[in-house]
């Protein structure tokens, strides 16, 4: 049931019981006629009425925007905005405006105006006394009807939606009880003052059995009203406490068991958080020696990097020298070829030589033939020719010689070529590994660099963590603390809540 479907038939209720109430001690008592407490009642219930619509009209839209609030929260209370809890709070302000503003101008005009009435039919003159106390009673009486339907409409049925939504209100249902209770005895005490005033103003033989009567006849209906509001009232704070009173044992329960479970938890991240401060003690001490280990790593790799730099500049040297030794060696070689050719022109010459000393050898044996010949005149002749081819045959023996001599120059030469083109090839290969060593040292050297500036950087991160373990070291000790406390904590929580528990399930 909506809200508005609610707050119709018990504004229409609240209203006319209120009316009929007024009325009987307003005829009945003050005026003397019992038979328009219902037979005249006609203009009072229009003037009601017709208020009572004009609240209805008033409240319909407030209450539509709160019930349309309220169904959204229903389905899903996270998608609430700040806009819909504001149009749900103005709604749950504004509801009683209208309702005051109601309950008083139609109790005024309404129940209020009998005096008015009787004076205009002629009935009873108009007097200001009696018109004020029939105000009076009839203010007390709307104000009871104004608290009864904000007690059930606002205090009850919208407090509960809001919850149910999602949204925390406060509701203080004493002080609508105490309100209440004060608003009947007004109305108890303004009841006591217009029984007597009809009797006092027309005396007769039976006015105390009349005061009797009509002193019981109002403390009854008096009584019936008050008792009606009270224990309705009464029953609805009743059942609200107790509905309040299982969800304030339940969630004290849960409460309980869950402080229990902290403490527990306490306890154990308690512990937990010591060891792991010990362990931070053991780590920090550990980082103090990782630290100065990686010092000395850090020298040892700067003096690796000096002595690779130093190995790569004399490698540097050596391959420069061998590249000159080679060069050296070309030449050298080229050089040798150079004289083997020489040599095999010696050998052409030489040959030249030795077949001109074979041809001046047979020339000069003919020349001696003929000389022996020639008789004495041939003898010098003889001699001469004797000697050169003697000297002919002294030059071919050395011919011989000397090509046995260039023979062995030109094996020597061709041996010392071979030689140096494996020497050369050797160069070559030293080279080669050279230049391959000084590659190798290149990447050593690198690898150096590398090493000498991450553990630079190893050291520039070992002095940070040092700090940051040390910060950790701190904070752990600090939550340590914390922890303790938050455990004391807990466990005078844990008591609290099984004292609520206790006091709960009293209520």
């Amino acid at each position: 049931m909506t809200t508005f479907r609610f707050f119709v038939p018990l504004i229409f209720a609240t209203t006319y019981l209120g009316i009929f109430f007024l009325r009987v001690f307003h005829y009945g008592f003050i005026y003397a006629r019992p038979k328009a407490i219902i037979g005249e009642c006609i203009p009072t219930l229009l003037i009601s009425t017709f208020l009572i619509l004009a609240c209805i009209i008033v409240e319909k839209p407030i209450l539509k925007r709160f019930e349309k609030v309220i169904r959204k929260g229903k389905k899903d209370n996270k998608s609430l905005t700040k806009e819909d809890i504001a149009t749900a709070m103005d709604s749950y302000k504004k509801f009683d405006i209208a309702i005051a503003a109601g309950d008083a101008i139609g109790f005024l005009l309404g129940a209020g105006s009998t005096a008015i009435l009787e004076a205009v039919k002629g009935i009873a003159p108009f007097e200001p006394i009696i018109f004020l106390i029939i105000e009076l009673q009839s203010v007390g009486v709307g104000f009871l009807c104004y608290t009864l339907n904000v007690f059930l409409v606002k205090k009850i049925v919208m407090t509960q939606k809001l919850r149910e939504a999602g949204i925390e209100v406060s509701n203080n249902l004493s002080r609508n009880l105490s309100i209440a209770v004060g608003t009947c005895v007004y109305i108890s005490l303004m009841n006591m003052i217009t029984t007597p005033i009809h009797i006092i103003k027309h005396p007769g033989n039976n006015d105390f059995t009349l005061f009797l009567i009509r002193g019981a006849t109002g403390a009854i209906l008096t009584g019936a009203v008050c008792y009606v509001i009270y224990s309705l009232l009464i029953k609805k704070i009743q059942r609200t406490e107790r509905e309040t009173s299982v969800k304030l044992l339940k969630e004290t329960e849960t409460l309980a068991h869950a402080t229990r479970e902290s403490a527990e938890t306490s306890q154990n991240q308690s512990t937990a958080v010591k060891e792991i401060v010990a362990t931070m003690e053991d780590s920090t001490e550990l980082v103090g020696n990782i630290s100065e280990k990686i010092k000395h790593v850090t020298s040892l790799a700067e003096k690796s990097r000096e002595a690779v730099m130093q190995g790569r500049e004399a490698l540097k040297n050596n391959l420069d020298e061998l590249v000159g030794i080679k060069n050296t060696n070309n030449l050298t070689i080229e050089g040798i070829k150079e004289l083997n050719k020489k040599i095999t022109g010696i050998w052409d010459i030489v040959s030249i030589i030795n077949v001109v000393a074979d041809q001046t050898k047979i020339i000069a044996f003919n020349a001696e033939l003929e000389a022996s010949s020639s008789g004495e005149a041939g003898k010098n002749f003889h001699i001469v020719a004797t000697e050169i081819r003697r000297l002919s045959g002294n030059i071919i023996d050395s011919i011989k010689e000397i090509k046995d001599k260039i023979t062995e120059i030109q094996k020597a030469s061709d041996a010392l070529i071979l030689d140096s083109e494996k020497g050369t090839k050797q160069i070559a290969s030293g080279v080669e590994s050279a230049q391959s060593l000084e590659s190798g040292f290149e990447s050593i050297m690198d690898s150096s660099n590398s090493t000498a500036d991450s553990s630079h950087e190893i050291l520039k991160y070992v002095g940070q963590f040092t700090n940051s373990s040390e910060q950790i070291f701190i904070t752990l000790k600090q939550i340590a603390d914390g922890i303790e406390s938050l455990s004391d904590s807990n466990a005078n929580i844990s008591t609290s809540s099984e004292n609520v528990r206790q006091i709960a399930s009293r209520l």
